[in-house]
C-alpha cells in the first residue's frame, strides 16, 4: 500500500509542476520591470489577476524579449508578454488579449523647432532598439537615417549628447526612459505617430488550448467587471501620452 501512495503523490506532484506557467517578459516600464527581487508594473498585475481566476500557478521571469519569444514559441507551459500581435507571429503563438493599446512615436528634443509630418521628412539620424517591431517597421520605409541601438538607455543617451535627433518610444514609456538618462519629460518634443497596435500575451502552442480559452475568459470578465481598467489607472495606462506641442 506504501508503495501506491507512494506513486500517487509523485503522479500528484508531477501535476502540480505541470500546471505551473513561465511567464516570461523584458524591462519595459510601466508594463514590467524589476523593483527589488520582483517585477512589477501593469502587464505583471494583469498576468497575476488573470492566473487567480483561471486557477493557473505561474512564475513570472525577466528575460530579453527576443530570447523570451523564441522560447515561448517552442517550449511548454511557457508565455511571453506584453508583446505586439502582428501577422508574422500569428502562428506562432496562442494569443489572450488584448490588454491594452499602444501608440508608438517619434520624438525630438523640445528645443529643436523643426516639426515633421512625415518619417521621411527627417533631418538627422532617428535612434531606436533593433529589437523592437518599429525598428523593422522604420526599415521597410527605406529609411537611410536609422540608427538601430542595443537598448533604449542607449538611444536616450544619444539625444541627451546630441549624437542623434530623434528618438522613437510608445507614449507610456517614453517619460521613463528619459529620466533614466536625466532628461525631463519637458525636453522631448512629440513628433508624429508611427505605429497603433494592441497588446497581448503569447502562449506557447504547446500549452493546452483549453487553458488558454480560460485565460481570455478570465481577461474578458475582467473588461466586464472594471477590474482591468483598475489596474489601467493605477498605472496611468492610457494616460500617460506625451502630445504634440500646440504652437
Amino acid at each position: 500500500m506504501n508503495w501506491v501512495l507512494g506513486g500517487m503523490l509523485a503522479l500528484l506532484s508531477l501535476a502540480a509542476n505541470a500546471a505551473e506557467l513561465r511567464m516570461l517578459t523584458d524591462n519595459h516600464p510601466p508594463l514590467h520591470f524589476q523593483q527589488g527581487e520582483r517585477m512589477v508594473g501593469f502587464g505583471v498585475d494583469v498576468v497575476e489577476a488573470l492566473a487567480q481566476r483561471s486557477g493557473d500557478q505561474i512564475r513570472v521571469q525577466q528575460r530579453p524579449m527576443l530570447r523570451a519569444l523564441r522560447d515561448a514559441s517552442e517550449a511548454a507551459d511557457t508565455a511571453v508578454f506584453t508583446i505586439l500581435r502582428t501577422a508574422e507571429r500569428e502562428s506562432s503563438y496562442q494569443w489572450v488579449g488584448p490588454l491594452m493599446q499602444t501608440e508608438t512615436a517619434l520624438y525630438a528634443r523640445s528645443s529643436d523647432s523643426a516639426t515633421v509630418t512625415d518619417v521621411r521628412q527627417t533631418r538627422g539620424q532617428i535612434a531606436v532598439p533593433r529589437k523592437w517591431l518599429v525598428y523593422s517597421y522604420l526599415k521597410q520605409q527605406g529609411l537611410d537615417n536609422l540608427w538601430g541601438v542595443d537598448s533604449p538607455e542607449i538611444m536616450m543617451r544619444l539625444l541627451q549628447v546630441g549624437r542623434v535627433q530623434y528618438v522613437v518610444a510608445d507614449t507610456m514609456s517614453v517619460g521613463t526612459f528619459a529620466a533614466e538618462q536625466g532628461l525631463h519629460v519637458d525636453q522631448l518634443r512629440y513628433q508624429i505617430p508611427l505605429m497603433h497596435q494592441d497588446a497581448y500575451i503569447a502562449f506557447s502552442p504547446k500549452v493546452d488550448a483549453a487553458r488558454v480559452a480560460r485565460w481570455q475568459q478570465a481577461l474578458d470578465a475582467m473588461k466586464r467587471d472594471g477590474s482591468l481598467l483598475q489596474i489601467k489607472q493605477r498605472w496611468h495606462i492610457d494616460q500617460a501620452k506625451i502630445h504634440p506641442i500646440q504652437e
